[in-house]
Formats: C-alpha cells, structure tokens, sequence
C-alpha cells in the first residue's frame, strides 16, 4: 500500500486523534476512513457543478460520483439541481430500466 506522509496543524492533529479513541482505531486508520470520507463529499460535489453547469449528463455525473444515478439524481433534487424531466417523464425513464 502506498504511503503518504503531509504536515498538519496542531487542531487537525488534535481532531485526528478525538477520531482514533471514538472510533478505537489507530492513527492510519482513522486517516484513511477520513481521506476516504473527504474524497467521496468531493466526487459528489465535482459531479453536481458539472451538472448544474450542464457540462455532463447524469449518467456521467453518477459515474463521477462513483454512485448509482437514482442515488444522484436524488442528490441533484436536493440540492436544487434541474434534472430536466418532469416527475413524470423521470418514473417513465426509471420504469424503462427496471
């Protein structure tokens, strides 16, 4: 497994650490499960500007976001994101793949 090794301040330390004994995991643990965290917010909020902006489909959204597209989509009605089909048109397209 590859290694990486960063500088932090002493409050992120201190959260890391409140992670490790809530979680009763080491620190490489904790860090990952973080990393991980961190990493799959920022795929969801890449994919949901390039979709706001109409510069991808929700299908290559959902495949940025590493999700299942009804998952996303549901994300995008949350956060106000015009999926571009009425309530209609959505269940007759989700009724075809099924």
């Amino acid at each position: 497994m590859p290694v990486i090794t960063t500088r932090v301040t002493e409050k992120l330390l201190k959260d890391v650490e409140k992670v490790e004994k809530e979680e009763h995991t080491d620190r490489a643990e904790a860090v990952r499960k973080l990393l991980s965290h961190a990493i799959k917010e920022w795929k969801m909020k890449k994919a949901l500007e390039l979709l706001k902006d109409h510069k991808i489909s929700y299908r290559k959204a959902a495949e940025i976001a590493e999700v299942p597209y009804m998952e996303l989509w549901d994300t995008a009605v949350k956060h106000g994101i015009d999926i571009g089909l009425t309530s209609e048109e959505a269940k007759r397209d989700i009724e075809k793949w099924l």
